[in-house]
């Protein structure tokens, strides 16, 4: 039992223990585990991965250093063949179930907040994650090359995952988008990978909204034209019947709507399509832009969440590591979201990374960090 809080701590405390233990239980994760169990596991990989560390051997270098350290943050310290050994053994379905459990949570914590639009917005995109072949033998992708595929449900309103898949760098985009666009009553914006119509039939049947790029070799029949202002950026708003035979009979609803629009940064013009007939076509578009987001999502957790690097080699293994930085990424969230933290998620890790196991709180090292600004600002 820890006698104080510590950074490490702090953070930990957004995460049910008992939520943890149901899901080891559920998948036999600690079975015959002697040494190092999955909690450990996990602990000891949030550590690696807000410290940066490259390797096994780096996270047990640290760990080491600061053996005096770990007890008050609830770690221990490990030997890199128990922890490569456990990276392969214990099921990364479990930390997968952990993960569904913390999507639950912030989207508790996020509540009834304040929206971008009218419905909640859910941004669709995968990510391939390049791989080396010759070591990563399970992750064929091409002749010479090895990939997995991160495909992701984005809360587009909080900028956290909502949901996320795990496939092979083979599997199209368009195969996983039934499984993420299950709800009702939100808004969903994809990229034109996306538009495979008998599953935007499928969001339509559902009462959600779709916002996509419409593909150059789409067959359709102009139905009508919006009524429209001649000096904005929207060049044009028409209802559209689909004429292509297999399109047609994939979504069969009649009318469609298609928007034209031209970007007045860049001057580069854009069709949308949308199932929606109510909206603003600026709004519509400003719906798509928001697809940008999970770009930098991507970006963001490939460069400072060491998901581009993998401790392991094997499938289970780099499965595990994805897991934990998705939940990463969620604690951090949450603990911005209920402390009223202003610094953003990277900002917040550079904190935490130099004071990981000291005697603190998140919020204090945020104070800490805002009155070395201030003493800085009033020496000048």
């Amino acid at each position: 039992m820890t006698k104080y809080t510590t950074v490490f701590v702090d953070l930990l405390r957004h995460l049910s223990r008992s939520d943890f233990e149901s899901a080891v239980s559920a998948h036999n994760g600690d079975f015959r585990v002697r040494t190092l169990s999955c909690y450990d596991l996990f602990k000891a990989m949030l550590y690696g991965l807000i410290s940066s560390c490259f390797s096994v051997r780096e996270i047990e270098t640290s760990m080491r250093v600061n053996g005096n350290r770990l007890y008050h943050s609830g770690l221990k310290q490990i030997k890199r063949s128990t922890f490569c050994d456990a990276l392969e053994k214990r099921p990364h379905e479990l930390f997968q179930v952990m993960f569904y459990k913390m999507v639950d949570k912030a989207q508790a914590i996020a509540g009834k907040a304040k929206k971008k639009f009218k419905d909640p917005l859910r941004i669709i995109d995968a990510s391939i994650i390049s791989l080396c072949l010759s070591r990563f033998d399970w992750a064929l992708y091409r002749k010479a090359k090895g990939a997995l595929k991160l495909h992701l449900n984005l809360d587009g309103d909080n900028h956290i995952p909502y949901d996320a898949f795990l496939t092979n760098g083979k599997v199209h985009e368009s195969t996983l988008m039934q499984e993420l666009t299950l709800e009702s009553g939100v808004i969903y914006s994809m990229d034109r990978g996306y538009v495979d119509f008998k599953s935007l039939y499928c969001i339509d049947l559902q009462g959600s909204i779709f916002v996509t790029r419409m593909k150059s070799n789409c067959v359709f029949k102009r139905v009508k034209n919006n009524r429209r202002s001649k000096d904005g950026p929207v060049l044009s708003d028409v209802l559209i019947e689909l004429t292509g035979k297999s399109a047609k009979k994939n979504y069969p609803k009649a009318l469609l709507r298609k928007v034209k629009y031209r970007d007045e940064k860049t001057g580069k013009v854009y069709e949308f399509l949308t199932n929606d007939m109510e909206r603003p076509a600026e709004e519509v578009a400003l719906i798509y832009k928001e697809r940008w987001e999970v770009e930098l999502f991507f970006k963001w957790i490939k460069q400072h969440l060491k998901i581009k690097s993998f401790w392991g080699t094997s499938e289970n293994a780099v499965y595990t590591q994805i897991w934990v930085a998705l939940i990463l990424t969620i604690l951090l969230w949450i603990a911005r979201t209920l402390e009223g933290i202003d610094a953003n998620p990277y900002e917040l890790l550079i904190m935490m990374k130099t004071a990981l196991l000291r005697k603190n709180s998140l919020v204090g090292l945020c104070c800490l960090q805002a009155a070395d600004t201030f003493q800085k600002r009033s020496n000048h």
